[in-house]
């Protein structure tokens, strides 16, 4: 900062002739007391003062000393080191909002996926006990079936020895006198017709 400081002193002009602009105006810099560095109108500060006469005493030029550019720019390097060091502070935080969040992130991914998988292992696990279950009530159903056809055929069986059955008892309800009689054959006709119906 130095070395550039001295480039900038010796490019600065070493005296004020009478051709150079002259303004009415206050001897201290309004940007440096705008940010705060000076308070006041420095003091002993020298007004370079025209060689035109009396009619220019008390104004001074509309360029500023040395002194003052240096204080002006010593005001803005600091605020710009604190605009920097606050640059600085908010990249940190900003860099460890990031890798929390992003840890968070796959931390709640891992979660996630852990418990997907457990859930696709479940689904595929009761599908397989639901597909087992229907293939057994497929193969009951399918016995039951066989059975209902081989029971219908087995009824369909006994309806001729059923009609000969309770013909013959009817028969024999139609005898006259000791012929009416209720002998062994007649019992076993009934057991016929019991264990038919």
């Amino acid at each position: 900062v130095t070395d550039s400081f001295t480039d900038s002193f010796l490019l600065l002009p070493t005296c004020v002739t009478s051709s150079e602009v002259l303004v009415s105006r206050p001897h201290y810099d309004s940007r440096a007391v705008a940010q705060g560095v000076l308070k006041e109108s420095p003091v002993g500060l020298e007004v370079p003062q025209s060689s035109s006469g009396s009619g220019t005493t008390g104004y001074r030029s509309a360029k500023y000393t040395p002194a003052e550019w240096f204080s002006n720019y010593h005001s803005i390097l600091q605020q710009a080191g604190t605009d920097h060091h606050e640059a600085q502070s908010i990249q940190r935080e900003s860099r460890t909002l990031y890798q929390d969040t992003e840890e968070a992130t796959l931390k709640t991914q891992a979660e996630g996926t852990r418990l997907l998988g457990e859930r696709l292992q479940d689904i595929h696990y009761w599908k397989s006990e639901l597909q087992r279950h229907i293939d057994h009530l497929l193969t009951d159903t399918e016995t039951l079936l066989a059975l209902k056809t081989r029971l219908e055929k087995a009824l369909d069986a006994t309806e001729t020895p059923y009609a000969i059955t309770t013909d013959n008892l009817n028969c024999r309800t139609r005898r006259l006198g000791p012929d009416l009689v209720q002998d062994t054959v007649e019992e076993e006709l009934m057991k016929v017709v019991t264990q038919i119906k």
